[in-house]
């Protein structure tokens, strides 16, 4: 089969609780953005198809010193030792300002040679991508990786996560790569820190709220909305029986940056009265005054 053409559906890592045991391969899930490099293409690709080459020219060139190849992997940009995913919508000038490097970090091969090596199995495509790689360059590095579960683990920390490395992706070894995209069996674990947050309003309605606009105080002592829930359970939904209660003005429009990356659709709440505060437990990605990603709600604390 020759290289696999534009656009490219990507393969899915699904969120988890934990890392699974087995014949896996096992990797950090570093703060970036998911992209695709096709060399013979002449293109960089997002995960939701955008064309990023005109932004990362250099990434292209970095990876075209390699061959023609097609990688999956993770744009990232880094300063002083961590990465700083906010810096990816810098511009070039500013990021040579402030001392900021962009690395492409490869941890899948698609394609090389003219072949499409979509159907090989992971642990192959992995052998072939380490050679292809090799010591990288400075565009273009190897994502590490292990077969060890209990190194895995390490990369789901606190301490991790303080620099940018949100958990650890598993990758059954005898997987293939998507040709439609989907599911690949990938799963991802990230950690979370539990925190306290003010319900704002809710989607759906007070008796039966399907989501939760969660608000925090900022350093001036304000209280602002940083993010949207992800679907309540029944034990969060049970807590919060009887305790939300409508505010006046009936609904509003609310951004749909609280509900995700930017990009995301706006959406309509309720605003209720405040005073209910809930256990949530959320991950390192806050940036601008938000949460990127959604919030999980444990459950409603008790009425002090």
């Amino acid at each position: 089969m020759p290289v696999p053409e534009l656009p490219l559906r990507l393969a899915v890592v699904e969120s988890a609780a934990v890392l699974p045991a087995g014949a896996f391969e096992y990797s950090p899930k570093l703060d970036g953005w998911r992209c695709v490099v096709h060399v013979p293409g002449g293109v960089l690709q997002s995960r939701t198809g955008s064309d990023l080459t005109d932004r990362f020219p250099e990434i292209l060139d970095a990876a075209a010193a390699l061959g023609r190849v097609v990688f999956d992997g993770e744009l990232c940009a880094y300063r002083q030792g961590r990465l700083e995913f906010a810096a990816l919508g810098y511009g070039p000038a500013r990021r040579r300002a402030e001392g900021i490097a962009v690395v492409y970090v490869a941890f899948d091969l698609l394609g090389a040679r003219g072949r499409d090596l979509r159907l090989w199995p992971l642990s192959r495509r992995r052998e072939r991508l380490a050679a292809v790689v090799g010591a990288g360059n400075a565009g273009v590095q190897l994502m590490i990786s292990t077969l060890d579960l209990a190194q895995g683990r390490e990369w789901i920390s606190a301490e991790q996560a303080a620099v940018g490395i949100e958990g650890a992706v598993a990758k059954p070894l005898a997987s293939r790569y998507p040709l439609r995209g989907g599911r690949a069996g990938w799963v991802k674990v990230r950690h979370y820190d539990d925190v306290d947050a003010l319900v704002l309003g809710v989607t759906g309605s007070p008796t039966r709220p399907t989501a939760l606009v969660l608000g925090q105080t900022d350093r001036r002592g304000q209280i602002r909305a940083v993010g949207l829930s992800g679907p309540l359970s029944r034990t969060a939904l049970g807590s919060l029986s009887g305790r939300l209660r409508l505010a006046k003005g009936g609904p509003q429009r609310a951004s749909g940056v609280l509900a995700g990356l930017p990009g995301a659709e706006d959406f309509t709440y309720w605003p209720v009265e405040p005073g209910v505060l809930v256990e949530a437990r959320a991950d390192r990605a806050f940036e601008l005054g938000r949460y990127r990603h959604r919030v999980s709600v444990v459950r409603a604390k008790p009425d002090q």
